[in-house]
């Protein structure tokens, strides 16, 4: 089974099939046309090397979030900066807030840490249940690790609620891998994230691939206010992670307030359409998302596999969540893109699940 969603690929080459992919997160926008421009009219940054210290393109990213460029790292991907953090912190007990993705436990495991797992339950509808979280949490555990909005329940922890566990982690001498790369499909985007609170012990990682269409790119940062593990990355990153194109669209990217208000606007209408739409359909069960994907549960005996193999032939990809931890082959997610495909989808999953 898929790692991830989003292998089309492997998909064409084993089965001779091209299919709309709802099984990758991704802005049905694509790239920006300010960002299609940038690209041509700047070939020629191909020619020399970005800079070694990113000066420019930490200052874009400090100023879109409103903070220091001290407190910015760049890497080739949110990836990346997962497991230079992993690296860097070296945990030796780390709780990961489960089902979630799956690139944390990859990360950790590399720094032979001990790892163990906090279970979203689905008859607590996947919201994260913070009492019984600190119940759980002791002096034992050097490391928590939560994806918000969460990826794939799409539920998403307010601020506020996350800064009273980042101070009761601080007690217990307990950091926070908190990763954000699906905040801007939020709303309220920026404004609802835990960074106002620059809590010392929590690192937020970032991505532009999903909001910004750009996963062939590989472009993600870290935010960090404990100067000592920012330079220990620092150290420690590969140098020229991030070509120069990528340093060029975080440019582009992160001040195209069109593209982002339109982004905005798309998401907030049709995460809800999507919702209420699955929920007319017999033999499933979606849970509402705050994101850009949506889970969904069979409830009429049909496997996860069986219903991709069936939409696979109605022309579309899905992503079948029974990898996840915590997930039996019931579930699966659906991306949430532009109306005319999610009411071709919408169609398709109907026909699949009778």
């Amino acid at each position: 089974m898929e790692l991830h969603g989003g292998n089309i690929y492997k998909l064409k080459r084993e089965k001779g099939v091209e299919v709309l992919d709802y099984s990758a997160n991704i802005n049905p926008f694509g790239l920006s046309d300010k960002l299609k421009k940038g690209i041509t009219d700047n070939l020629c940054v191909l020619e020399k090397y970005p800079d070694p210290e990113y000066i420019s393109m930490k200052k874009i990213i400090a100023d879109y979030n409103g903070i220091g460029i001290d407190n910015i790292v760049v890497g080739n991907g949110a990836t990346e900066i997962m497991f230079l953090y992993a690296k860097c912190l070296k945990p030796k007990k780390v709780l990961i807030v489960s089902p979630t993705f799956a690139e944390y436990e990859r990360a950790l495991k590399s720094t032979n840490c001990q790892v163990e797992y906090f279970q979203l339950r689905e008859d607590e509808d996947f919201i994260l249940n913070i009492p019984r979280l600190k119940e759980t949490l002791d002096e034992t555990y050097d490391l928590l690790v939560v994806c918000n909005p969460n990826n794939p329940t799409g539920k998403f922890i307010k601020k506020d609620i996350l800064d009273d566990l980042a101070k009761f982690c601080l007690t217990k001498d307990t950091n926070i891998l908190l990763d954000e790369a699906f905040i801007e499909f939020v709303e309220g985007n920026l404004s609802e994230s835990i960074l106002e609170y620059k809590n010392e012990n929590v690192f937020i990682v970032r991505a532009l691939t999903k909001f910004f269409a750009i996963p062939g790119l590989r472009l993600g940062y870290g935010i960090t206010f404990d100067s000592e593990l920012k330079e220990k990355i620092e150290s420690s990153r590969e140098p020229w992670s991030v070509n120069a194109i990528a340093e060029l669209a975080t440019k582009i990217l992160l001040e195209d307030s069109e593209y982002i208000e339109k982004s905005e606007n798309w998401i907030r209408t049709e995460k809800e359409y999507m919702y209420k739409e699955l929920c007319k359909i017999e033999g499933i069960k979606p849970y509402k998302t705050e994101s850009n994907f949506i889970l969904v549960k069979l409830t009429n005996g049909m496997e996860a596999g069986e219903f991709r193999e069936k939409m696979i032939l109605l022309g579309v990809l899905v992503r079948n969540a029974s990898n996840f931890n915590y997930l039996d082959n019931s579930y699966f997610r659906l991306a949430i893109k532009d109306r005319e495909n999610n009411r071709k989808v919408l169609r398709c999953v109907e026909d699949a699940v009778r």
